[in-house]
């Protein structure tokens, strides 16, 4: 591919964007929000020949360490993918997810803009999609894959699974307090802003609903529930998600990066890479 083309569309009411022939930042507007992404196709290759698109982990954006060896090393594999960056409430988002800014958002949210960057890649061309998800991504796309139209395999990598017990023991750890009290705040009042720490983030302005939406419980089970193709990439020293492939059900196909932490680091990332690009090749 020598350079980019452009081209005007209307997509299940989505203003597109033009659309890169090569590795390149990208854009499209969807409802009141500009949304970002990365597209990186190998040489010679176009979306038409098949795509991948991947999503990050919790807070996290398109250009993520993780998420972007991932895209290099996939393309070096033949295997084209769009990382994307959902808004989480915030027009035009780039990078990390701003703590101060009000958190109101949902994992409904996520579903409407993936689903939107999937009609997007569809009006260039692709038949099918396959879909990555990586750590609270991975959980995300387990979630919402059966939701989804035209989906080809599902790769979950390092995906973020846990029941109510874990996450509040994972929040007890992490902010030195129960999560059943912020919990409790925002059941009785879902539509009102209140300061809590969530997430990643200490004394951050939130949504009830968001708060009660981002610590719902998302079981291993919903691996085996995608309706689709779908391979975990289990990291074999997760600090994140520890134990994990003794937690997914029996029927779920697996491999196990032995050695790796949660992000997949070096070569820990080429070996991932590997597996994931022989599943979707169906080798």
């Amino acid at each position: 591919m020598t350079g980019a083309f452009l081209r005007a569309a209307i997509v299940a009411g989505l203003a597109l964007a033009s659309l890169p022939a090569a590795a390149e930042p990208t854009q499209l507007k969807s409802g009141q929000f500009r949304l970002n992404g990365n597209l990186e196709l190998p040489a010679g290759k176009k979306v038409a020949d098949g795509v991948a698109l991947i999503l990050h982990g919790t807070l996290s954006h398109a250009r993520h360490e993780t998420v972007a060896a991932l895209q290099e090393n996939l393309q070096k594999r033949g295997i084209g993918s769009l990382a994307i960056t959902l808004s989480l409430g915030i027009d035009n988002r780039e990078g990390p997810r701003a703590c101060g800014l009000l958190h109101d958002y949902a994992l409904a949210g996520a579903q409407r803009e993936v689903a939107a960057w999937m009609a997007w890649l569809r009006a260039d061309g692709a038949q099918t999609i396959d879909l990555i998800g990586f750590s609270r991504g991975g959980a995300q796309i387990a979630a919402i894959a059966p939701k989804l139209s035209r989906v080809g395999h599902v790769v979950l990598m390092a995906p973020a699974f846990a029941t109510k017990d874990e996450q509040a023991a994972n929040y007890q750890r992490s902010f030195g307090h129960p999560l059943a009290e912020p919990l409790e705040a925002a059941g009785k009042s879902p539509l009102q802003k209140f300061t809590a720490d969530f997430l990643l983030c200490k004394d951050a302005p939130v949504l009830g609903v968001t708060f009660l939406d981002a610590y719902q419980e998302m079981l291993p089970q919903l691996a085996a529930e995608t309706t689709h193709p779908t391979l975990v990439v289990v990291a074999g020293k997760d600090e994140i998600v520890p134990d994990l492939e003794k937690k997914l059900p029996s029927q779920v196909q697996k491999v196990v990066i032995d050695g790796s932490g949660h992000f997949f680091p070096d070569l820990y990332g080429e070996d991932a890479a590997d597996a994931i690009a022989k599943f979707l090749k169906n080798e």
